[in-house]
């Protein structure tokens, strides 16, 4: 009877703050950039809060009318999409799709920074330089450049100087830059801009590259807000930004190939029977061969048009990895070699319409960027953030901002006393 009084009680207190932001959106919301509470003489050289922010066509403030807060069960497929197409439609324009290897390296989670270089990061990056090296059609993205450079100091002059020629080549390369993937919820931006920097300038002094990334990659960032992607256009030395929004439940391999992860499951061949980790649908991916590639190759490419139809082009990226992928030669083998077979099986039979090849993000964005020229084809604009972000269901990180306050504190403290 307790548990179920306090389920009603916060139940009632779930429907009042919902009520009362309605209420306070109607009456009207500041939507300028920076606090509500601006000096009406703004301090000389402050002119962030006197910028007027861009309204998009979609802007996110309006969501909280637009939404039903129902929370529907989307069956199988958690997102609840019923996609449906016609095997003709990519005759004129073939579906080109970009699969990207990536591997999200937390410095500090589970272990310690130091805890996970030794057992799993190192390996990583070891076998990525040898690997990659043995195939030009291979290819890779790495973010985390606070591992990156310890490993870099580990490295001889002969390794490095691979490492230069696979990023020279397009092979491997550095995305958004940070010395860590930061976290946009509870993060002052100096912090965030902080991290920035040093990446960057890692990034200029060892390799040399400028702008040091083009391209941002916000796998695990618990939400999305507008300012940090304001950091990455300008660093990049551009006025404008191009976006991609993962569809999807995660950016795991069961998430990214398409709606149903069941089926997408059985493509991440590190999931091979005899292996550490199984598909949770207990049905696990094949080994691509001759004798089944024509079938695999079917329910693989039925997965890339349905997700394909989610977006405005017939251009698509599907990302490749999770948490700490990678780590043993193995991993790169069967990913790399079964996939190839599979592509290799798509340019062999062009009446599926279909190209597809390992890919970086710039590869990504700059065929998106060919094919929206091409057609004059234009792009929505949003204004807002990703706040408060939910992770699954209506499952709403609320309690994030004010849990564990003197971790806060302490944060704000040190970062003041580095600035």
């Amino acid at each position: 009877d307790g548990l179920e009084q306090l389920l009603i009680s916060n139940n009632r207190m779930v429907a009042t703050l919902r009520d009362s932001l309605r209420i306070h959106k109607q009456g009207g919301v500041n939507k300028s950039i920076g606090s509500s509470h601006v000096r009406k003489d703004p301090l000389p050289g402050c002119q962030l809060a006197e910028q007027k922010e861009h309204v998009g066509l979609f802007q996110l403030l309006d969501v909280y009318d637009l939404l039903p807060f129902d929370n529907p069960d989307g069956g199988a497929w958690k997102q609840g999409f019923q996609i449906t197409y016609q095997g003709n439609e990519w005759a004129e324009q073939p579906l080109e799709l970009f699969l990207v290897p990536h591997s999200h390296n937390d410095p500090g989670w589970l272990k310690t920074f130091d805890g996970y270089y030794q057992d799993q990061t190192r390996h990583i990056l070891n076998n990525m330089l040898l690997k990659l090296g043995e195939d030009s059609r291979r290819k890779m993205i790495w973010a985390e450049i606070s591992y990156f450079s310890k490993w870099w100091n580990e490295i001889d002059e002969q390794k490095r100087m691979m490492v230069k020629r696979l990023v020279e080549a397009g092979q491997l390369e550095m995305v958004t830059g940070g010395w860590v993937m930061a976290d946009e919820a509870n993060s002052h931006y100096f912090a965030l801009l902080d991290q920035l920097m040093e990446g960057h300038q890692w990034l200029q002094r060892h390799l040399g590259t400028d702008p040091p990334a083009v391209v941002g990659f916000y796998g695990d960032r618990v939400g999305v807000r507008k300012h940090d992607v304001m950091f990455i256009s300008n660093s990049s030395h551009s006025s404008d930004i191009t976006c991609h929004m993962m569809p999807f439940y995660s950016y795991d391999v069961p998430h990214t190939c398409g709606p149903n992860p069941a089926v997408c499951c059985q493509f991440d061949f590190y999931r091979l029977p005899g292996g550490r980790t199984s598909c949770p649908w207990r049905i696990p991916p094949q080994p691509i061969t001759e004798k089944n590639v024509k079938e695999r190759a079917h329910v693989l490419l039925d997965q890339y048009r349905q997700k394909s139809r989610l977006f405005r082009t017939p251009v698509l990226l599907v990302p490749l990895g999770d948490d700490f992928r990678y780590v043993e030669s193995g991993e790169w083998d069967a990913q790399f070699n079964n996939y190839q077979k599979l592509f290799d099986y798509f340019d062999q039979h062009p009446e599926l319409h279909i190209k597809a090849r390992f890919g970086t993000l710039s590869d990504y964005f700059s065929a998106l960027h060919r094919r929206l020229s091409a057609t004059e084809t234009s792009l929505p604009t949003l204004s807002g953030d990703f706040f408060t972000y939910a992770d699954r269901d209506d499952h709403y990180w609320s309690g994030y901002y004010t849990s564990r306050p003197f971790y806060k504190r302490l944060d704000r403290a040190l970062e003041s006393t580095l600035r």
